[in-house]
């Protein structure tokens, strides 16, 4: 938990009461790998941060599943749409590893906008940080496979090894022999430097 409160004083220093706040509100869960955390048709009740573990949302679109992102170890995650709207999810969470989380439901969230304005600004930041990168992911799915790669060798290469290969396949947007192929050519890539 610690981690957390690492990123928020990296915002802004957070005062003791909210600091002392936030502690008092945060909730605990242990998953284990392969568990759903949010169910397509579920209201989105929580945002998380992960202290351990790996998580994805999937969607399924023509019976095939789509990863849409995969968080690990120090980020934020929620189902955005369902979670701001408080509406049914589209996608599906599910741990890929076992989990340590926390989270803070969306009631106690807005709470502590309405009691703590100071803390508008981390949740302003932390917004813009994982929009830019929901973008990033776009954008990299419209690249060349072999570029796909590169963006998972470059900004996520702690994944491979760690999470299945048709998982990072589906992440990437390829089939998962297109991967195989792209992930042998890239390491081939490396040997001649």
């Amino acid at each position: 938990m610690e981690q957390l409160f690492f990123k928020f004083d990296q915002i802004k220093l957070l005062s003791p009461a909210l600091r002392a706040h936030i502690q008092n509100i945060l909730i605990r869960k242990v998953v284990k790998k392969g568990d759903i955390i949010l169910e397509k048709g579920q209201i989105a009740k929580f945002i998380y941060f992960i202290e351990e573990g790996v998580v994805r949302n999937v969607r399924v679109v023509e019976g095939k599943e789509k990863t849409g992102w995969i968080m690990k170890k120090n980020d934020l995650f929620l189902s955005i749409r369902s979670f701001f709207s408080q509406t049914p999810a589209t996608e599906r969470i599910e741990a890929l590893k076992d989990c340590i989380l926390h989270c803070i439901s969306f009631e106690q969230l807005e709470k502590t906008y309405d009691d703590y304005p100071e803390f508008d600004r981390h949740g302003r930041i932390l917004l813009q940080y994982y929009y830019q990168l929901g973008e990033e992911r776009n954008e990299m799915r419209d690249q060349p496979t072999y570029n796909r790669l590169v963006y998972l060798m470059t900004h996520q290469p702690e994944l491979v090894g760690e999470v299945p290969d048709y998982v990072l396949a589906s992440y990437l947007s390829m089939e998962p022999e297109t991967f195989s192929a792209q992930k042998g050519k890239f390491a081939q890539g490396n040997k001649n430097k």
